[in-house]
Parts: structure tokens; C-alpha cells; sequence
């Protein structure tokens, strides 16, 4: 940009980053828009990133949006916590997208996700804790005061009213586990 004539194009051209090189320095710019924004934003972003990054499996835009709801030491979910689609993936500076068929919820690319992982310590170091405690928190929610589910049916609407439990229940564990390891 800014370059006047073909040659200057052409030496610009040949200065750019090529390769893995050239995917950390865009996917860098873009956390430095992230980092640009209003903080809510930029904090927004770095949660969604996070959760994207770490969860141990794909997770559907519900299930996002339930745990960026959560706050820690609350007992309770409070809708009114939870985030807009559009607005999840506004604050992303376009390293987000959703899956209109399944409504997951995911990194623009493959290659994303790598550079993410390869550089979370950097990006989210308490992501792990983060997520560990959201889960914990969701699962000690005043709803599930009553315990186990006596029958398939109960299971089935408390899986359909509570988008997170499935992922809290089944996951909190590994990114406990994950958190302490990372602090070592």
C-alpha cells in the first residue's frame, strides 16, 4: 500500500514474509487489532480465542455463548451474560467463523488453530485455569443442586436447558489437569 510505481510493488512484494512465516506475522496483525480494540472487546475476543483454542473438542456456538455467561463465584447463569453470535465474531478480527450446517464455532483455518497452540502460552496463559474454572463454576450452578438425573428423560432436559454440562461434566478434569501442568 502506498507504493506508486510497478518496481516499488515489486521490491515491496519481495520483502513480504513467505510461508509459516508469513501465517505467524498475519495472524500477529490480527491479535494487534484485537489488542487495538475498546477493552470489553479485546477481552471478549481473547476469551473466545481461548476457549476456541484449548477446548478439548469442537463446541457449538451455545455452548460458547453459556460459557462466556458464566462468572466465577456466581450460582447462578445470567441470560442476560450471554453474548451475540454476530458480536463473538465481530470482536475476532475475523479468525472466527461458524459452521451454518453443525453451529460450531471455529477458527477461519486449520492452520489458525496451529498457530494458536503453538503459541497459547503467549496468547492465553491462563487459558487452561480460565476454563477450569468456568466449567467447575457451571457445574456448581444452583440447577444442579439436585444431583444425578434419576431417569433418561431428566438427563435429556437437563442436557437441552444447560448447552455447557455436557462439556463442564466431561471436560473439567483435563483442563484442571492441563492448568496445573502448565504452571510447572
Amino acid at each position: 500500500m502506498g507504493k506508486r510505481s510497478p518496481k516499488a510493488i515489486r521490491t515491496a512484494l519481495k520483502s513480504l514474509p513467505t510461508g509459516s512465516e508469513a501465517y505467524d506475522c498475519a495472524y500477529k496483525e490480527a491479535m494487534e487489532r484485537i489488542k487495538g480494540q475498546i477493552a470489553d472487546f479485546q477481552e471478549a475476543a481473547k476469551q473466545i480465542l481461548s476457549w476456541i483454542t484449548c477446548a478439548k473438542r469442537s463446541l457449538i456456538t451455545l455452548e460458547l455463548r453459556h460459557a462466556l455467561a458464566v462468572k466465577a463465584g456466581e450460582s447462578d447463569l445470567d441470560e442476560d451474560n450471554l453474548p451475540e453470535i454476530e458480536d463473538m465474531i465481530s470482536v475476532c478480527a475475523g479468525l472466527v467463523t461458524v459452521n451454518e450446517e453443525s453451529g460450531i464455532i471455529r477458527l477461519i483455518h486449520y492452520i489458525t488453530q496451529e498457530y494458536f497452540e503453538r503459541t497459547q502460552k503467549d496468547w492465553f496463559p491462563r487459558g487452561q485455569t480460565d476454563i477450569a474454572t468456568t466449567c467447575v463454576t457451571y457445574l456448581s450452578f444452583n440447577i444442579f443442586k439436585t444431583g444425578f438425573c434419576q431417569t433418561d428423560e431428566e438427563l435429556e432436559a437437563r442436557l437441552r436447558n444447560n448447552p455447557l454440562y455436557n462439556y463442564a461434566a466431561r471436560n473439567w478434569g483435563y483442563h484442571a489437569r492441563a492448568a496445573s501442568t502448565a504452571v510447572e
